[in-house]
């Protein structure tokens, strides 16, 4: 059986009892980063009131397996479906496995192939960054990682924000984000969403968690003068109206000439104009 299991996002505190029940039977783990989920139980045994409560994490003979984005399809294609009678924990290195996560690969193959498993709830940065901005809707957008590449990034902010746009919803959208590409993003958002309120949270849970409210422009500029090493959630409340865009779709379905459809679709899905004009002759010949 399959136990996808929440972790701490910084604060060791935030293990649950079920986590802990389950890390005492459990002989293999399917983890992210190996080093991240020994190190973690490491961290458990020392703490005494867990080392009491639940000796055996601190015993047990463990076997721990890699399982993340850059082996998943393999790992899955070759691992007899035997192995999953065993008990398995399946672990992330931060938060619930599944969200931003390639756990929920293993979910899907375990649906497709009868293998029991069980999903321990606990704790994430996405709804823990969602209470925390004080927004007052009752839903949100879960956008996940934005693109590296800024082209690719405001294509995906832009579309996002015509979505919600087009079905009239004043939803906050979270991101996460890198240390990295903090900054890179906060200007892409300055651009293409101006005006709009938004929340900021670093390192949440952790020592050094701070919170940052305002306006996009605003926060763009004060963490440009502040230390912005650490872990990312950004939400954005798309509070503005935005002229919503018509998509590819609705447009092919207009009565234009081939020409003028050929280089529309070329523009919005960046594919060759001449190629496209030979096809819709094709299409209306």
């Amino acid at each position: 059986m399959l136990y996808f299991l929440p972790t701490p996002i910084g604060n060791l505190a935030d293990i649950t009892l079920r986590t802990l029940e389950v890390l005492e039977k459990c002989e293999y783990f399917l983890c992210e980063d190996t080093r991240v989920s020994k190190r973690l139980l490491h961290l458990l045994t020392q703490n005494s009131i867990i080392n009491h409560s639940f000796p055996k994490i601190a015993t047990k003979e463990r076997e721990f397996i890699a399982f993340h984005s850059h082996n998943e399809q393999a790992f899955l294609k070759n691992t007899e479906l035997s192995f999953f009678d065993k008990e398995i924990a399946v672990m992330s290195d931060a938060g619930m496995p599944c969200l931003s996560d390639p756990a929920m690969s293993l979910v899907a193959h375990a649906i497709k192939h009868n293998i029991k498993y069980d999903i321990l709830p606990g704790a994430n940065a996405l709804t823990t960054a969602f209470c925390a901005s004080g927004f007052l809707e009752g839903r949100f957008f879960y956008a996940g990682f934005l693109p590296h590449k800024s082209k690719e990034r405001r294509l995906r902010i832009t579309k996002i924000l015509n979505a919600l746009a087009y079905l009239e919803e004043k939803t906050p959208i979270i991101f996460y984000e890198s240390p990295h590409r903090l900054l890179e993003t906060l200007k892409d958002l300055k651009d293409l969403a101006l005006g709009m309120s938004l929340f900021v949270a670093k390192e949440l849970t952790k020592l050094h968690q701070q919170y940052y409210f305002g306006e996009v422009s605003q926060i763009y500029l004060q963490l440009q003068k502040s230390n912005i090493q650490g872990e990312w959630v950004l939400v954005l409340l798309n509070e503005q109206a935005i002229e919503p865009c018509m998509g590819l779709s609705a447009l092919l379905q207009l009565d234009l000439p081939p020409k003028i459809k050929a280089k529309i679709e070329a523009h919005m899905t960046h594919k060759n104009a001449k190629e496209l004009y030979q096809q819709h002759l094709q299409e209306n010949a």
